[in-house]
């Protein structure tokens, strides 16, 4: 699933990822195709027959080119912008890296076993051979970090806390997953000790620590909307078997969520209010959440709903019977 950020006036200025695209990926081991050794197979049904089939003419397509395709269109889409991929280090492989839109810069975290080198010197006039891609092997991010005595104290708002850690920041070659350019590398330090080490990177060379460790920590909002997607939509308690209903139904789920925030920004340009039901247990919650969300637009709906006036027949009613002139008329 691929999301977008959106700064929405609500909610505690974290902001939100709306779904924009999804692709359904086929594991390459199905569940339950697997047996041990020596273990007698059942009866293969129909609908065990149906999904081997359907499983086999699937192509198998990895991840990585899954996300690969979808950037492509969101590039597309976005023309001459500039847009920030943020992914978690299992998606900053070389598929998604390289050959990636011009327009499109990857801001992820990076491993600690990198193998970084030096950008390839000038060629000397007169030198035979092709250029050299890279440069000498520069030391291990572990022994940079154990060498460096200068770091900065750089504060921040991550997560909606307002922190101070401590950076240094490097450029190099990351040859194993991004041959033709170099990358922006920050490095931060709990300076309370707490938590471990972490290093980021950015291909944008123009980006400092700051948008760059701000930029990854809004990765966290498409986690969020998996949690409110799960908990609140039904998106991961379908028990689908067709194939279009198995390709469909996630996204829905995604789109209603997209929708549901879009509905409530445009109720709070329009005037209107967000708010939530006050509960003893909610001591310290000062803003709304997206079950919040869903009670204010059900609400709208049943407003909407119940109160305009009703509907006009369609046929008109049928006339009076006239008394004939034999029946008695009552006083």
């Amino acid at each position: 699933m691929l999301a977008l950020w959106v700064p929405l006036p609500f909610g505690s200025g974290r902001g939100f990822a709306l779904p924009v695209l999804f692709r359904l990926y086929v594991s390459t081991k199905r569940g339950g195709e697997r047996h041990r050794a020596g273990q007698r197979q059942g009866r293969v049904g129909p609908r065990l027959k149906g999904a081997r089939k359907a499983h086999a003419q699937h192509p198998q397509v990895t991840k990585l080119e899954l996300l690969r395709g979808m950037v492509s269109l969101l590039a597309q889409w976005a023309a001459e912008r500039t847009v920030y991929l943020v992914v978690d280090s299992a998606y900053a492989g070389r598929t998604v890296l390289e050959d990636r839109p011009p327009n499109v810069h990857v801001v992820s975290r990076l491993r600690f076993d990198a193998a970084l080198y030096a950008p390839p010197p000038p060629r000397r006039p007169g030198q035979k051979g092709r250029p050299r891609r890279r440069g000498d092997r520069l030391p291990a991010l572990q022994q940079r970090i154990a060498r460096c005595r200068r770091w900065t104290a750089l504060p921040l708002v991550l997560y909606g806390r307002a922190v101070t850690p401590r950076t240094f920041t490097l450029e190099a070659v990351w040859y194993g997953a991004l041959r033709s350019q170099l990358i922006r590398i920050v490095v931060v330090r709990d300076p309370s000790g707490r938590r471990r080490d972490e290093a980021f990177f950015c291909t944008d060379l123009s980006r400092d620590a700051a948008f760059i460790l701000q930029t990854y920590s809004r990765r966290w909002t498409l986690e969020v909307t998996f949690h409110d997607a799960k908990q609140h939509l039904g998106f991961g308690q379908a028990q689908n078997q067709a194939t279009h209903a198995v390709e469909r139904t996630a996204p829905f789920a995604g789109v209603v969520y997209s929708l549901v925030l879009l509905w409530a920004a445009a109720h709070l340009q329009q005037g209107g209010t967000l708010s939530w039901i006050v509960r003893p247990w909610y001591r310290s919650k000062t803003a709304v959440a997206f079950p919040d969300l869903l009670m204010a637009l059900r609400q709208e709906l049943w407003i909407t709903r119940f109160s305009q006036p009703p509907v006009p027949l369609r046929r008109p009613q049928n006339p009076a019977a006239v008394p004939h002139r034999s029946q008695p008329l009552a006083a």
